[in-house]
């Protein structure tokens, strides 16, 4: 199933996840951006790429607080809006598009779709 990331109504892109861990409640799969990413892509690319760099700390504090900021929902086939605790793109080698989207997901129901 195709879901949608939405910032209020603009959609900034897409993700069939491809790993779903319910007992971390970590859903993974590969991002494929939409017109939208470009509002929310400079908040994505503080996020530091190497956790030991002497200023990973601070960029990841300044991620966060950016990311937390956002009004970003998950959004379902159908239209539904799915309960999240967390969204992050990330980077991913492996994607098509070299971004995943990794969500901390809340909603039971997203655990009983496939």
């Amino acid at each position: 199933m195709s879901y949608t990331l939405k910032l209020k109504d603009i959609v900034i892109g897409w993700c069939d996840f491809a790993t779903r861990d319910e007992a971390t409640r970590i859903a993974r799969g590969p991002f494929r951006p939409g017109l939208g990413f470009e509002l929310v892509e400079p908040i994505f690319l503080l996020r530091p790429t190497d956790p030991h760099a002497p200023d990973a700390l601070d960029r990841e504090m300044r991620y966060r607080r950016a990311r937390n900021t956002l009004a970003l929902s998950l959004h379902s086939a159908d239209g539904t809006e799915v309960d999240t605790a967390r969204i992050d793109i990330v980077r991913d080698e492996e994607s098509e598009t070299e971004l995943a989207l990794e969500v901390s997901v809340v909603d039971r129901g997203f655990w009983r779709t496939r």
